[in-house]
């Protein structure tokens, strides 16, 4: 049979048979065109009316036969929603473990329109529609592979069945797979919430949960109690490897929550425990970790040990280059800024104040903020470090400077606003009147916004708008 299928030369009488009134030869005839369609198809899609007429015919014993038929010549044709509606309609004939172009393009596609209806909420999804997905997912489930499950699951909003993946598979490296790769690629905040939750039920259910990934999904989900709950309980068993455990976890926190997250974890921690008392204990090590003490004492320590600048290239740079052009003064400013950034050396600088001050307008604004990169995360001596360029006592001298001055105490203070800075650039936004106001504004909203980057200060937002409403260019680009 397979060989007179491949001595043929035309469909011609294969589609005869269609004609037929025997339903014996109809599905003969169907059966071979089923055989033939790859090669046929353009000559058997003049005939595709009466391969849709034996399948609307609720009599004919083969409706799904005929079904099938359709939807390859229709994928031929490239009319893939013709294509996936007569697929669905050949029911179990369509082998969705047949490795052709023709199922995986058709799953595709049945794939996409699931995912556009349940993105859309749609209520009338059709059922064959979702009996392919489903029969999809049991293939998946039958041949292990979890990481296509869990990809689909979660585009199709299929939270039960990302469950099932979860807890059929390897779960712990199921658990990290979805929250390092796949959750921060959710669009819907909603729908990452909603994972988010998931991962943390299956994570609860383990013996011993990995408290770490527990945090972590409590910092997406904005649960500081529950967190600090958590560090509490970790602590209080006196366990050393459940103290180092919390420890890591404050150091995550510190790494990926946001401001707003952390302080709300060190007031609840704070409250639950001994860590506010002053004594060196676990808990008050754990609280500095969270305000971000000592990762930030690690960084200025780690860099300053391996900063390997070259100062002969910067030196020879700034020789070579005609300092009074602003857009070289520039260039040379910010290449020794980012090149010392965070190391505290600021000695190149020191060595050259005659070609510091031939700075001028924005120059020199670049100039001042540049110590702000090169002294981050000089949180204590912030102030300090900026008294000779902050203006005193409300009065502007140098505007330019000042307004620079105020965008590096933000940068000293990046992620790590205290209460006092946050206030100082706050009053220093409504402090200044005149000519020179809008460049002191310029460079407090900067500040500002590095100093207050994810606290979720609404007061801040508040002080943004203000300056916005102003309608000037020059501070209003900056807030």
């Amino acid at each position: 049979m397979a060989a007179q299928v491949e001595a043929l030369t035309s469909a011609t009488g294969l589609i005869s048979l269609l004609d037929e009134n025997e339903r014996e030869l109809q599905f003969y005839g169907l059966t071979q065109l089923n055989a033939v369609t790859d090669r046929f198809w353009a000559e058997i899609s003049d005939a595709i009316s009466r391969i849709e007429i034996l399948y609307e015919d609720e009599t004919f014993p083969h409706r799904q036969l005929a079904a099938l038929v359709a939807s390859k010549i229709y994928f031929h044709l490239g009319e893939f929603d013709d294509a996936l509606g007569f697929a669905m309609g050949a029911g179990e004939l369509f082998d969705l473990t047949d490795t052709s172009s023709y199922v995986q393009t058709v799953v595709n596609h049945a794939i996409d329109t699931y995912i556009a209806r349940r993105a859309s909420e749609a209520s009338d999804i059709d059922p064959r529609l979702e009996a392919v997905v489903e029969r999809m997912f049991a293939r998946c489930f039958k041949s292990k592979d979890y990481a296509q499950i869990i990809g689909i699951a979660i585009e199709t909003r299929r939270l039960d069945v990302l469950e099932q993946a979860l807890v059929s598979g390897d779960t712990q490296s199921l658990l990290s797979y979805v929250q390092h790769e796949c959750v921060d690629l959710i669009r819907s905040i909603s729908v990452q919430e909603q994972v988010q939750e998931l991962l943390f039920k299956v994570h609860m259910q383990f013996d011993t949960p990995d408290y770490e990934a527990v945090c972590l999904c409590l910092s997406k989900l904005n649960h500081p109690k529950k967190t600090a709950e958590i560090l509490e309980m970790l602590v209080k068993d006196q366990n050393e490897d459940k103290i180092l455990s919390a420890y890591q976890i404050a150091f995550d926190l510190d790494a990926n929550a946001t401001q707003e997250f952390t302080k709300a974890v060190v007031a609840e921690f704070e409250a639950a425990s001994a860590a506010g008392d002053g004594a060196s204990t676990p808990a008050t090590q754990i609280a500095s970790i969270l305000r971000g003490d000592e990762t930030l004492k690690l960084h200025l320590e780690f860099l300053f040990r391996n900063n390997k600048t070259d100062m002969n290239i910067l030196n020879r740079t700034c020789k070579l280059l005609d300092s009074r052009q602003s857009l070289a003064h520039n260039a040379t400013t910010f290449s020794n800024a980012f090149m010392h950034a965070g190391t505290t050396v600021d000695t190149f600088l020191r060595n050259n104040l005659e070609w510091l001050a031939r700075a001028s307008s924005w120059s020199k604004f670049s100039a001042t903020a540049a110590l702000g990169v090169i002294h981050r995360g000089q949180v204590k001596h912030g102030f300090h470090l900026l008294q000779p360029y902050l203006p005193v006592d409300n009065t502007s001298a140098s505007p330019f400077s000042e307004g620079g001055a105020f965008f590096a105490l933000g940068l000293i203070h990046a992620c790590h606003g205290t209460e006092k800075v946050v206030t100082y650039l706050q009053d220093a936004l409504v402090s200044y009147q005149g000519q020179n106001a809008e460049i002191l504004q310029h460079g407090a909203c900067l500040g500002l916004g590095a100093a207050g980057m994810g606290s979720g200060n609404e007061d801040i937002a508040t002080a943004m708008m203000n300056v916005l409403f102003t309608d000037s260019a020059v501070s209003g680009e900056a807030a």
